[in-house]
């Protein structure tokens, strides 16, 4: 029991220490078709950030972390889909001048990327952070030319290994414990600004795909994110990450461990 609470104390201790960092979503829409991605990207329509509401997300957050958020990404789906990439990481970084700024990615559109990306990236300071999947795609290849086009890259994930993809399943009925969903939370600190919403997750800031897809009705409250322009504290930002909010009520931990594979596009994928 002892054990418990001293290991229980450690890790409340070690996410409220974790630097704070964002994830822009420039679109949920994806070049792969992964079961139970946590974007619902299989659901999601081909759609793109309003380039502007995405600026403003981005120069209000700057200006009221004042150098305090650690690292910032550009997200999706697929973020190198997005049709203005080059302005989306100019205005990031013009954000956030101190921060270690990522494109997340799944790399497949890396070869095709022309040569006025590889220069945005090396003048802005942005990171490749590549997640393997296990598909008929040359990785070290595509490692090697970020290396040739001087711009550093790290695998985030390696998910063509065994044991390594997630199904983070809902309860429709939102009867789990929330406190122990977000305690227990493996997307903890992956606070997602879609629109002019700050929300503490992916899978509650991109629920409305599965909804309208499926018929389902997980709901949200407005105590389930922050408005950007009304946030004017990174304590804000800091609550909103350190403590549950209605939607983990719904979300079953932990997520089982499945092997790789197409979606369907079927609810029970994420549910």
């Amino acid at each position: 029991m002892i054990h418990k609470l001293v290991h229980a104390a450690r890790t409340w201790l070690q996410h409220k220490r974790e630097p704070l960092r964002l994830e822009f979503v420039l679109t949920d829409h994806c070049n792969l078709n992964c079961k139970g991605c946590t974007h619902y990207s299989p659901l999601a329509p081909k759609e793109f950030a309003d380039f502007d509401e995405l600026c403003r997300s981005m120069q209000h957050l700057g200006r009221v972390a004042d150098g305090r958020i650690g690292r910032a990404y550009l997200i999706g789906g697929e973020p190198l889909l997005y049709p203005r990439i080059n302005e989306a990481m100019q205005a990031l970084r013009e954000a956030f001048p101190k921060a270690a700024l990522y494109i997340f990615t799944n790399g497949i559109a890396l070869p095709r990327m022309p040569r006025e990306f590889w220069a945005e990236c090396r003048r802005r300071r942005f990171i490749i952070a590549i997640t393997r999947y296990p598909i008929k795609f040359d990785y070290d290849a595509t490692i090697e030319l970020c290396r040739r086009e001087d711009v550093p890259c790290e695998v985030f994930g390696d998910r063509s290994m065994a044991d390594s993809f997630f199904r983070f399943a809902l309860d429709p009925e939102g009867r789990q414990n929330a406190r122990k969903s977000h305690f227990k939370c493996y997307n903890f600190g992956c606070l997602s600004v879609v629109g002019n919403r700050l929300f503490p997750c992916s899978i509650s800031a991109c629920v409305g795909h599965l909804n309208k897809a499926c018929d389902t009705n997980f709901k949200h409250t407005a105590a389930d994110w922050l408005q950007v322009d009304r946030i004017n504290s990174v304590e804000q930002i800091k609550a909103l990450r350190d403590s549950p909010v209605p939607f983990c009520r719904y979300c079953i931990l932990p997520p089982a461990t499945v092997k790789y594979g197409p979606s369907r596009r079927e609810a029970c994928e994420w549910m």
